[in-house]
């Protein structure tokens, strides 16, 4: 699962900005629907009838952020709007992310450290008498947690175990949650056409991907034809993959020379 965005809010262009944020938006639609895969729109912030300032899609299908992990980004357009005879430069931000999935925690009972003592306060003889008071520690945090509710000391163990994974569970989604936000700033910086990771040139007809140094022609194709998308996905995932051996080569070439080195030695 992937979560894709796409926004004009705060980036360079105003309206013209917000109708290259719905085209890429449509795309992308268009994309994972002849894919296959499952597209739901969870938000979306028209900007009048010409465009959105900020929309948000959950996508689901297989291998959906290996689709869509090149677009991340601000993308850059060049064109004539229809409301002027000059040139204009736009941008749009592209931030995806992989969609959290549904946090479990799992307690072993060899990190707790369960005790029991006698309850206090009201409650009657009873409770008072055994010891029923659970206390649990979770070791690897130190988290404490303790039940005295029941009158009975199995039951209030079950009630400190689900309090514990309460608070695990909040610690655990916190971080996941920190982790997102942090990859969002990173894809979205400030929308500045200088942070740019792609260009698409009306007059020429091409979209340039600056960080692959790669190129197509077809602007029309691309925003109409899941094939168009396809054409520059598949050549800017090409020179990824390329770029990801070679770094496992000289990772490689590395370790050797030290090993050599060190036998020489």
């Amino acid at each position: 699962k992937a979560v894709v965005s796409t926004q004009s809010t705060g980036a360079a262009g105003g309206v013209e900005s917000s109708m290259f944020a719905s085209e890429l938006l449509r795309t992308y639609e268009m994309v994972a629907v002849s894919r296959g895969f499952q597209w739901t729109m969870l938000e979306e912030d028209a900007r009048g009838d010409v465009g959105i300032a900020r929309a948000i899609a959950s996508v689901s299908g297989t291998d959906v952020l290996g689709m869509f992990q090149f677009e991340a980004g601000v993308h850059r357009v060049q064109r004539v709007p229809f409301n002027d005879t000059r040139t204009h430069t736009s941008t749009a931000v592209v931030i995806v992310t992989n969609k959290p999935e549904d946090v479990k925690i799992d307690i072993n009972e060899d990190d707790l450290e369960i005790s029991y003592m006698r309850a206090s306060g009201p409650g009657g003889q009873f409770v008072q008498r055994t010891m029923s008071k659970c206390r649990i520690v979770h070791k690897p945090t130190g988290i404490s947690v303790t039940n005295q509710t029941s009158r009975l000391a199995q039951d209030n163990k079950k009630e400190c175990i689900k309090k514990l994974s309460a608070i695990l569970l909040k610690q655990e989604l916190d971080e996941t949650l920190s982790d997102t936000e942090q990859t969002k700033k990173s894809q979205a910086k400030q929308g500045d056409r200088s942070d740019k990771i792609r260009t698409y040139n009306y007059k020429s007809g091409v979209i340039t991907d600056h960080r692959y140094k790669v190129e197509v022609a077809g602007i029309p194709d691309y925003f109409s034809d899941p094939e168009g998308f396809s054409e520059l996905h598949g050549k800017v995932s090409t020179v990824w993959q390329l770029q990801q051996l070679a770094q496992i080569a000289d990772q490689i070439s590395s370790e050797k020379s030290k090993k050599a080195g060190q036998t020489s030695n």
